[in-house]
């Protein structure tokens, strides 16, 4: 639990530097997906705050793959604004993604209790769960942090980050 808020807070302190490189002209998921893989893959960093950035990578793969599957629909041709809402909404859901995660584990690191932490870990879960973005049916993928308990995040990958950001800000008024 100690470990888990060290990590929380070397993650939010991780956010404040990626942040500040936010500043240049590059796709916001490319961003978030080099920091979070750099982390990932430093053996010399902390356990848990490398499965936290493992998480970032495999959601930030998601969101790209299905992107690639929905500019690559080969029954009909995209107009130019179709082609920059599905860039755009890439952008963004990696952006609400990693902005969930870090309230998540602010939150969780916040927390006073096991009874405390469970709740924070629920809502969520829950929200995570209930906010699919693409109804996606292949369980494997989608689910694969959602049911493992050596891993922080037990998030969907088909989520929603906006809509589930929403819920549980409001839920944890």
């Amino acid at each position: 639990m100690i470990k888990l808020k060290k990590a929380a807070l070397a993650v939010i302190a991780l956010a404040l530097t990626a942040t500040t490189y936010a500043q240049t002209p590059q796709r916001v998921y490319e961003q978030i997906y080099r920091s979070s893989y750099k982390v990932a893959t430093d053996k010399s960093e902390d356990t848990e705050i490398r499965k936290i950035a493992s998480f970032k990578v495999d959601a930030i793969s998601y969101l790209k793959t299905k992107t690639l599957e929905a500019l690559s629909v080969s029954d009909k041709e995209l107009t130019p604004k179709e082609i920059a809402h599905l860039n755009s909404r890439l952008d963004s859901m990696a952006y609400y993604m990693y902005d969930y995660v870090n309230l998540y584990l602010k939150n969780f690191a916040k927390a006073a209790n096991e009874k405390e932490q469970d709740r924070v870990k629920k809502i969520f879960r829950d929200a995570s769960i209930n906010n699919p973005l693409y109804g996606d049916k292949d369980d494997e993928v989608i689910l694969a942090y959602y049911n493992r308990e050596d891993y922080p995040t037990q998030f969907s990958l088909d989520t929603n980050w906006i809509v589930a950001l929403e819920e549980v800000k409001k839920q944890l008024k």
